[in-house]
This record gives structure tokens, sequence and C-alpha cells, in this order.
């Protein structure tokens, strides 16, 4: 028996009671929240899954609460053979309803879709990602010190991205940035796009509040965002998505007219990032757009948040800082290159992400399982053969 399986269904399986039960994970750390027609409450806690529940999920008691705790319309959608994204935001009050105090507000991500689940060809299944609003401080992550000088001294102007798949602390670095910058530099004005938004930055240290627009109810994509924002004097343009070419262009071009754009974007390492952007830009102008990001690029990050033996995870990053000098090598050689060069300079460095997971093996902060995981069986064997742990 863990917190996490201790809450108490006595009450029914009612809308208010999987409130709480929503507030109670958010309490415990929980990043998702799985819930399938015929299975049980599943929870994702620092990577890993935990069963959360004895008993498992009816298909019609699962639909009844998506009716109450979204709407009609988003069960429809999911019926319909099309799925649904759909927010959830709960509040406090006197009555401290769902065990939130007063004023406290708690929000979620929720991604709905229909499946054959245990053999049922028209099965729900529902996951829904805890939002934590405690945006933790820069200087707590235990960036490398080269890392956390550029992060927390931004440039006037260029391209930042924070790249990995999802799940991996994107959103979570750049909101410690965001929220950095917007506290201890009085002249900042950040804005950002997201879809939806998620971590609500701001607060009473900030002289101007953050702009968070989303894609969809404020403005109609990433590019046109972009556009809008080039007229509203921002110092640090967000992009919550870098995921088409009109987004890259949109931000090639905020970029060169003298604005700092930071951006997210699902890449395997730093030198793919680099790749996958030249790659979503048009190839008429693939070539010289390429150049253009070469010389505006300041940072790529990459991170990935990995299980340990104590039962959390831990953040490790790879990363490049642009500086004259790797620009002028890069440019040695043609930009097809570019992305290749980048992982080899790293692998020269062992500053990959797979370098860093074989230190946290050696140090008995990992298990072989999560290395292979990381660094790939064949490379482990490999090595193994030439290391004595």
């Amino acid at each position: 028996m863990t917190e996490l399986d201790k809450f108490d269904f006595s009450a029914g399986l009612t809308p208010d009671v999987f409130r709480a039960f929503f507030v109670h994970c958010y309490r415990h750390g929980v990043s998702d929240i799985h819930l399938q027609s015929s299975g049980p409450l599943v929870l994702g806690h620092h990577g890993r899954k935990v069963r959360a529940s004895a008993f498992t999920l009816d298909h019609s008691t699962l639909l009844l609460l998506i009716d109450s705790l979204f709407s009609p319309l988003v069960k429809a959608r999911i019926q319909g053979g099309k799925g649904d994204d759909a927010a959830l935001q709960l509040e406090g009050d006197s009555q401290q309803r769902y065990g939130l105090e007063r004023g406290e507000r708690i929000r979620f991500r929720a991604n709905f879709t229909q499946a054959t689940i245990r053999g049922i060809n028209t099965a729900i299944a529902v996951t829904l990602r805890v939002i934590n609003n405690q945006i933790p401080a820069l200087n707590s992550l235990g960036l490398p010190d080269p890392l956390y000088q550029t992060l927390a001294h931004l440039p006037v102007e260029g391209i930042g991205l924070v790249v990995g798949p999802t799940d991996s602390g994107k959103t979570t670095l750049l909101s410690s940035v965001y929220q950095h910058h917007g506290e201890t530099d009085l002249n900042s004005k950040v804005t950002t796009y997201e879809d939806p938004v998620e971590t609500l930055l701001g607060g009473p240290n900030w002289l101007l509040q953050p702009q968070q627009c989303e894609i969809g109810r404020d403005v109609p994509s990433y590019a046109e965002g972009l556009r809008l924002s080039m007229r509203q004097a921002p110092t640090i343009i967000g992009i919550g998505e870098v995921r088409d070419g009109e987004t890259t262009e949109g931000m090639v071009s905020s970029a060169l007219s003298g604005h700092l754009c930071l951006g997210t974007e699902h890449a395997f390492s730093a030198g793919h990032a680099f790749a996958r952007s030249i790659r979503m830009l048009p190839p008429e102008n693939r070539e010289p757009l390429a150049h253009d990001m070469l010389e505006l690029m300041r940072f790529i990050v990459m991170q990935r948040l990995v299980p340990t033996t104590d039962g959390r995870r831990r953040a490790i990053q790879e990363y490049v800082l642009f500086d004259d000098e790797l620009r002028e090598s890069l440019r040695q050689h043609e930009y097809t290159q570019w992305a290749s060069l980048l992982t080899r300079d790293l692998a020269c460095r062992e500053a990959r992400i797979s370098d860093h997971v074989w230190k946290m093996y050696r140090e008995e902060s990992v298990t072989e399982d999560i290395a292979r995981s990381y660094i790939g069986t064949s490379e482990f064997i490999k090595r193994s053969q030439h290391h004595v742990r």
C-alpha cells in the first residue's frame, strides 16, 4: 500500500469524488492519470506506472464522468471517432471543496480516444496530464553551470530551443526561465503562445505580467501569434511547440527582426533538433533560412527525466551553446552536415544523454534496465566490455 492508492472511494464513483481524487494525485506529485473502460485507475509517478484502485472502472461510469467533468460534446467527439483534447480546472472555495484551499487552483490537460481495450471495441481511454503550478527557481534545477549562466543571462535576440520527448520537463524548464526573467528584470515583457496554456506565469514580482495566448482560443496558430507579437515589443517570445514549417519560418523572421524566441520541439538529441528544424523549412528556401538559423541559434538543450534507484527521476541535459567559433566551424560544411557534426562533437566530449546515463549507471544511480533503455543494448554491451563497473 502506498500513499497513491490510499484514496477513499467509499462515497461512490461520483464526479465530485473524482475531483477530490484528482486533487489527491496533484498533492502526491502524480504526472499523469490514466482512466480506461473496464480498467483500474493507473497513475504516472516519477516515470513509473502505479495502480491506484482495487476496482475497475465500468465503461458506462466512465461515460458519465466525461459528461459531468467535461461535457457531452467531448463524449460525442470521442464516440464519433475523432478523439478530443480538453482542459479541466478545479478551484477551492470557503468550504474547501475537493481538498483545495480557498483561492487555490489546479489544472489538468486531458486527452480522449476511443479504442479496443480488453475486447471492448468502443472502449474509451482518458489521459489527464497534471499541470504543476509550482514553478521551480531556475537556480534550484541543478543545471550545469555553463547552461545555467546562459539561461539566467539571456541574449536580447536570437533563438533558443528546449527539446526532448513528451514528459521530459521541457515546459517546466522554460517556465523557470520565463519566471526568472520576469522576476529579476523589470524591463522584461514575456509573451507566450501555447496549445494549451499550461503553467501559469506571473506574480507580484513582475512589473508587466506575462501574456499567455492559447492556440485556437486567442490566436489561430503559432505563426499568426508570432506575426502579432512583432508589434507588441516583447523581450521574450515563447513558442509552445515548433512543429511545422510556418512556425519555424515565423520564429526565424521574429529573431531576424531583433526578438528573442524560445521554443520547445520534439527531438531525440540536440543535433536531431537542429536537423528537424531545417527540414521543416520549405525546400525552395531551406538553405538560406538554414544559414539564418545558424546565425540566430543561441542554444539547444535536450532534456530527459531518468528514473533513479531512489524511486524518483533526475533531469539530465545534453546541450549545445552556439558561439562564433562553433558557427565558423559549421560554415565550412554543407548545412545538411551540421546536425551530424554537432552530434559528433557531443560524443567526443562525452556530453550526450547516453554518456550521462552511463555515468549514472556506474554510480549505481540507475538500474541496468534503465541504462539499457536510454543507451541502447548494443551500445551498453560495448561500453560494459571496456569498463569494469
